[in-house]
């Protein structure tokens, strides 16, 4: 007789040999005498192992061509995933080009921790536990040496799988020029890279046993550029669904922002009703003196020198030679004689270096250059605002055949040039090979918003419809938007001029309103950071700062209407004098010591949670009414503590709806089962009294789900604990099921 959970598993491993087994075939798994027997065809040979469960090891064990081995080291050997080949082919494809002799490693932390090795910390915060799924994600700006530690903690994973020192390895799939809404393709072709035994159905099956954990690095890229985010989020939810609470999965972006949406949006959708996780983020820090010195020492002290007096130019955007990529480039050009002068902007100087040095090198041809340095960057702006408007980071070599072919008829070059400029692309300035066969990219997302920010200028200066038209595509890098914006202003015009044109771009009912909300906002910071100031009764309206660089903004004077702040970092930004109409701010970053809101016109419940930081790096999620309103206090924001009306709920009742809310803030379950704060919060008088009326309202839902052997009972949340606690304000506009929460805890 098979039991329950011998059932359980049988399912289980059926679906885990259906991705492996010949197409058209199907595993077969039978009891027999107390074990399970397998049989599946693979490679056209019928094959078979007997499963029985360990009791001393507490595991099932798995006999097949004469070994005896544990189910998941089954799964990953080579009858099946076959691993140790996965791992072999890793370190050939990933040790290619590694410059390992200058490599430093980065810092990272956790929320409140001291700094430590990045790749230390991303380890061991994967590592999968019992349940739920760890979502862990990296933040860190654009060139802080992400996507380099994470090659690292790959490759190096890969070793040590060979030299029999761990169980399991990372596969790194590049989120740039490809839409999560595909990511089935991106796992696919990845694998076909590596000449991978098994196919993308398996990735899931291998990381729910924790013998592989995926990393997706450009997390950002991905949303917004193919699809919506609805269904950017959704595939990879799609993903995590699969894992049914087991594995981890590491996610690498460049904002805190997106980390947020995950939390937001990556929850309680019908479709993925099984969905089960825990978020743990991890901030990629800048490097500071002591990782600069240490690659700095691979170089002559005439170029050590320089670096130095770069670093304290005022004008020379200093803070990018704290950026590992940005450091080793300008290294590299000062090797080469190359002249990188104090008080000028960085970024335009590392473009002009490397613009120069191949228009009068490498492009040349029998009759000399082809390209002068002014057509070699209009070239690189018309691959930039192609790949903008295809919504992709890279271009495949039909589509730069035809850009280029027709800039060369533009231009009128000899054949020959055309023909090096389409073969040689992927090998020119600032651009590399696609993570697609035939496929040319940015060497960095820093070059190619700084070629975008041209088309972008441009836009601007024709008005609202050519702007709205152009800000429709994916999210706008700060930095095209920062370059755009300075040139408009650099030409004569004003910086309420660009806000009008912004918010006339944004029509609400427009199917890309938020698309273009958002990159509206991304514009319009930039605008406040070089007028905010300069600049009285500016009028912001329509735009939503989301994915904006709002730290450290001053602004006088100023308007804001029917303006959304969604996730904003308002770290070191002052608003004085400013009016309000309209304006709601959802989960700000504030730090009471370096925010200033001097704005006229807020609410309290124009506020839907806080992120509050303090000099240590911790940072507190705050959704409590109360607190709320003494820290936005703390903030100049004058607001009477005794115009807020909250209902009356008992203090200890409150306590718990906070902490549950806390806790939802970085999982979707709730699980009084497990150890831990919420279990202690479970036996306290007032847990009854909440719970009943969470479930009663809908604002979470109870499910009963077998984990490491035994049922246990979690709570799903259905609503984001913000918006559940902001209910606690007599009339603020919550959903139906917070009020009839907060009401039952009233009336109890």
């Amino acid at each position: 007789m098979v039991n329950d959970e011998t059932a359980a598993f049988a399912e289980e491993m059926r679906a885990d040999l259906l991705t492996f087994v010949d197409p058209g075939t199907e595993p077969v798994i039978t009891a027999r005498n107390g074990e399970l027997i397998a049989r599946w065809f693979h490679d056209f040979d019928e094959r078979d192992a007997s499963v029985n469960w360990d009791r001393v090891r507490g595991q099932w064990i798995v006999e097949h061509g004469g070994k005896r081995m544990d189910y998941a080291s089954f799964v990953a050997g080579p009858e099946l995933a076959d691993l140790r080949a996965l791992a072999k082919n890793m370190v050939t494809v990933l040790g290619r080009g590694r410059d390992n002799d200058r490599y430093v490693a980065g810092r990272a932390r956790l929320s409140g921790s001291a700094d430590e090795d990045a790749a230390t910390l991303v380890e061991r915060a994967s590592t999968p536990e019992n349940d739920p799924t760890k979502i862990v994600f990296v933040t860190g700006d654009a060139g802080a040496g992400k996507s380099r530690m994470l090659h690292e903690l790959t490759y190096n994973a890969a070793a040590r799988y060979l030299r029999g020192e761990t169980d399991y390895l990372y596969l790194n799939v590049s989120a740039q020029g490809r839409g999560l809404a595909r990511l089935n393709e991106a796992l696919a072709t990845e694998l076909q890279d590596l000449r991978a035994r098994m196919t993308y159905h398996s990735v899931a099956r291998l990381v729910r046993h924790g013998r592989l954990r995926l990393i997706v690095d450009g997390f950002d890229e991905l949303i917004g550029g193919q699809g919506t985010y609805e269904e950017a989020f959704g595939s990879l939810a799609g993903f995590i669904e699969e894992l049914d609470g087991r594995g981890s999965v590491i996610a690498a972006a460049r904002s805190v922002y997106y980390e947020q949406e995950f939390l937001a949006r990556t929850n309680s959708s019908s479709e993925l009703g099984t969905l089960l996780w825990s978020l743990v983020p991890v901030e990629m820090r800048p490097w500071g003196t002591t990782e600069s010195d240490r690659y700095l020492q691979h170089f002559s002290p005439e170029v050590r020198d320089r670096v130095q007096r770069l670093r304290r130019s005022p004008g020379v955007e200093g803070q990018l030679l704290d950026k590992p990529l940005f450091l080793a480039r300008t290294c590299e050009l000062m090797e080469q004689n190359q002249s990188i002068d104090t008080g000028r902007p960085l970024l335009a100087q590392l473009v002009g270096a490397y613009v120069q040095r191949e228009v009068s090198s490498k492009l040349v041809g029998q009759h000399g250059q082809y390209l002068s340095s002014e057509q070699y960057v209009e070239l690189l702006e018309e691959i930039a605002i192609e790949m903008w408007r295809q919504k992709t980071r890279e271009l495949n070599r039909a589509t730069l055949h035809d850009l280029v072919s027709l800039f060369a008829q533009l231009h009128e070059l000899p054949t020959e040039a055309q023909q090096n400029l389409i073969d040689a692309a992927p090998s020119r300035a600032m651009l590399k090979l696609g993570t697609k066969p035939g496929t040319v990219a940015f060497e960095h997302d820093l070059f190619f918003g700084f070629f975008l920010a041209k088309p972008i200028e441009e836009a601007l200066v024709r008005g609202s419809h050519e702007t709205a038209s152009i800000l429709r595509r994916a999210n706008l890098p700060v930095e095209a938007a920062r370059a755009a914006v300075s040139g408009v202003i650099e030409s004569g015009a004003s910086g309420q001029s660009i806000l009008s044109i912004l918010a006339q771009a944004v029509d609400p009912n427009d199917s890309f309103a938020e698309v273009v909300g958002r990159n509206a906002g991304t514009l319009a910071a930039e605008v406040l950071r070089l007028r905010g100031t300069a600049e009285q009764d500016l009028l912001v309206q329509n735009v939503t700062f989301a994915d904006a660089e709002t730290s450290g903004i001053t602004v006088n004077g100023a308007s804001l209407v029917n303006t959304r702040f969604e996730r904003s970092d308002l770290r070191n930004t002052r608003f004085e004098s400013c009016v309000a109409q309209g304006v709601t701010w959802h989960l700000v970053l504030i730090d009471p010591n370096t925010t200033r809101l001097g704005i006229d016109g807020a609410t309290s419940v124009d506020f839907v949670g806080l992120r509050v930081a303090d000099g240590q790096g911790r940072v507190e999620q705050d959704f409590g009414a109360s607190s709320m309103l003494n820290r936005l206090q703390d903030c100049g924001l004058g607001i009477d503590a005794r115009e807020v009306d909250t209902r009356e709920i008992d203090e200890d009742v409150l306590a718990v709806v906070e902490k549950i809310a806390r806790h939802y803030s970085r999982s979707n379950m709730l699980c009084v089962d497990d150890s831990g704060t919420i279990s202690v919060i479970a036996n306290t008088p007032a847990w009854p009294r909440v719970i009943e009326a969470a479930k009663a309202s809908g604002v979470i839902r109870q499910e009963h789900r077998a984990t490491a052997g035994r049922p246990k009972t979690f709570y799903r949340r259905m609503v984001l604990p913000e918006t559940l606690l902001a209910g606690l304000v007599v009339g603020a506009p919550v959903p139906q099921p917070v009020a009839d929460f907060w009401s039952r805890l009233t009336d109890a």
